[in-house]
């Protein structure tokens, strides 16, 4: 996989193509019209694509970051010299932020690079299942990055041809575009890609590309969002029944380098140990800021009491989530899940090269349970797939977290929602899920207090003003 993030000339080509559609070429600069004539520069346009999403504005920092912080389930350290981050704590978001203009940014230079792919690969005289994988590919990214897009900031421009010399205004200065039509090709995109992506990957080099199950848990999830549920169910058990997919006995197997691209992972960013670029920073974020035992913690984000406070009695995935105690020192309760104590020491933690899950096969089984619950109460289908999920938290022990049974539909889908929130703590999922049940106010208020005051209007966070300067067409989200 580490093959997937070479450097290629395709990353300087691309730099040319800026975010800021800035369209002056001058006639020394490369232009990318004359680049792609081989299969091997396919490749690298697809790798380059791949090599995205362990930027640190997307799943190496920014991302999950904001998601977990504006979310009920952790607060930014009061301490922590970043007001940017604290915005989202308490809920005084600005235009200006600098991480959602690096999650702006870093999501259609994805774009663009995808939509490149899509343009020149077709053109390129190569091995014909090759150009399909590597252009279904491309349309994953573009629908990854569009969905990501589009939950944050709401109404987004949507672009689907590579930046060149002969676009018009109207191509350079996009306008932004309803949700629902975004919807829409996110889902055309995810669609087609589950058609080209191959099942598995042979060469174990290969392993953490897209597949056929990452489109396809994608577009059950894009549904799931968009409240289409019946097509989310479906989406999710043709996943299920691939057979490919399953949980590891352990609920820590997720988070360990022996395990990873295994039979729980859909799909990762992948990280490496040793590369400075390509290490997984949320482990430091995670851990406590403290130059003895952990010399490279930075201690950004802490779990809220209504979080810590929200396991059941039992549930073993909280012992594997956080702590409190190490080498005999006491700490405040801090979140570990992410570090592989098998793998690095306390002072390597800064090297960690440990994936970071995007979709894994637990949120396929709860995402079943959910749309099946939507479409018509719970059902014997919709149990059973919740309980897989419940009898791996209990780790072995039947006196604890009994199975669940016997909800009406509402309570079922409460229960839905707290199951997610103890799966996928600190995965970048938390925001996402109030904002599309409508629980953001309510829930953050409770875990929160005084210090953050969410309104409707938070459902979407605010276009960067540095866009909407660089563009004129775009238009700012409502009250900020």
């Amino acid at each position: 996989m580490k093959k997937i993030f070479a450097i290629s000339i395709l990353s300087a080509v691309i730099m040319i193509i800026s975010c800021q559609k800035q369209l002056e070429f001058q006639p020394k600069q490369i232009y990318y019209d004359n680049y792609y004539q081989t299969s091997e520069d396919a490749v690298g346009a697809i790798n380059a694509v791949y090599s995205l999403l362990t930027y640190v504005n997307q799943y190496n920092s920014y991302l999950w970051l904001v998601q977990d912080i504006a979310s009920d389930d952790c607060d930014a350290r009061e301490t922590l010299n970043d007001p940017n981050i604290h915005q989202f704590d308490q809920y005084n978001l600005e235009a200006t932020n600098t991480y959602l203009s690096g999650i702006w940014q870093g999501s259609y230079l994805g774009i663009s690079r995808a939509n490149i792919v899509l343009e020149k690969v077709p053109e390129i005289d190569m091995d014909s299942t090759l150009k399909q994988q590597i252009l279904g590919e491309a349309l994953f990214f573009r629908g990854l990055f569009y969905f990501n897009l589009v939950r944050v900031f709401g109404d987004v421009p949507l672009v689907l041809k590579p930046v060149s010399a002969s676009l018009t205004d109207e191509e350079i200065y996009v306008s932004r575009i309803s949700t629902d039509v975004v919807y829409n090709q996110i889902i055309e995109d995810f669609t087609i890609a589950s058609k080209k992506c191959p099942t598995v990957y042979n060469n174990a080099a290969d392993k953490g590309r897209a597949t056929k199950g990452a489109a396809l848990g994608l577009l059950a999830k894009v549904y799931l969002t968009s409240k289409q549920w019946t097509e989310s169910a479906t989406t999710a058990k043709e996943l299920m029944d691939m057979g490919i997919y399953g949980l590891w006995d352990d609920y820590s197997g997720n988070f360990k380098d022996i395990n990873r691209n295994g039979k729980e992972s859909i799909f990762a960013a992948q990280f490496f140990t040793g590369v400075p670029s390509q290490n997984n920073q949320i482990v430091i974020s995670e851990l406590p800021s403290d130059p003895v035992a952990f010399p490279a913690g930075v201690e950004i984000m802490l779990p809220t009491q209504d979080l810590l406070d929200s396991f059941e009695e039992g549930d073993y995935r909280k012992e594997v989530t956080f702590f409190d105690e190490y080498w005999f020192i006491t700490y405040d309760p801090h979140i570990w899940k992410h570090w592989d104590q098998d793998t690095y020491a306390a002072d390597e933690t800064a090297q960690c090269g440990s994936n970071f899950a995007i979709m894994r096969y637990a949120e396929i089984l709860l995402i079943y349970a959910e749309a099946l619950n939507e479409v018509s109460g719970p059902s014997a289908e919709a149990y059973d797939a919740i309980n897989q999920v419940r009898a791996r938290a209990r780790n072995g022990n039947p006196d604890v977290l009994p199975d669940i049974a016997g909800l009406s539909q509402e309570n079922f889908r409460k229960t839905v929602l707290q199951e997610r929130r103890m799966e996928f703590v600190n995965e970048g999922q938390r925001w996402y899920d109030l904002v599309r049940t409508e629980n953001l106010i309510e829930y953050v208020k409770r875990a929160k207090g005084e210090k953050a005051n969410p309104q409707t209007f938070n459902y979407v966070f605010p276009i960067p003003q540095r866009e909407i300067d660089i563009n004129h067409n775009l238009t700012q989200n409502p009250n900020y």
